[in-house]
């Protein structure tokens, strides 16, 4: 795979990520995005080098996602906590991504990672 393609195609993948992240966050067909989650993350881990850093961030989120998905929707707090959780997992992903010298183009007239 040429390195313009791998770029394209993780980019393709952070952006569908932060996609479904943002229809979870406002509890819309959780159980499917948190499932697109999942297969997204699996295929960044196809495409990257074997990283233990990347590893442990991509299962954080998924853990995260997990948890958002199966817990029911809350009150105040304890919600705006759960979206915080998820927003940290992303973010270090995304972190451990930039860390690994990774690079991402940008999607929709934003960064891809950030």
């Amino acid at each position: 795979m040429t390195p313009a393609i791998l770029t394209e195609t993780l980019s393709a993948r952070i952006f569908a990520i932060e996609g479904a992240l943002g229809l979870i966050r406002q509890r819309q067909d959780v159980h499917t995005q948190g499932r697109n989650v999942r297969a997204y993350l699996m295929d960044v881990l196809d495409l990257v080098r074997r990283d233990p850093g990347i590893d442990a961030a991509v299962d954080d989120l998924h853990r995260s996602v997990c948890a958002f998905v199966e817990a029911e929707p809350a009150e105040g707090g304890v919600e705006a906590r759960r979206l915080r959780l998820l927003d940290d997992a992303h973010s270090r992903l995304l972190d451990r991504l930039r860390a690994a010298g990774i690079k991402i183009a940008p999607s929709g007239g934003k960064d891809g990672i950030g």
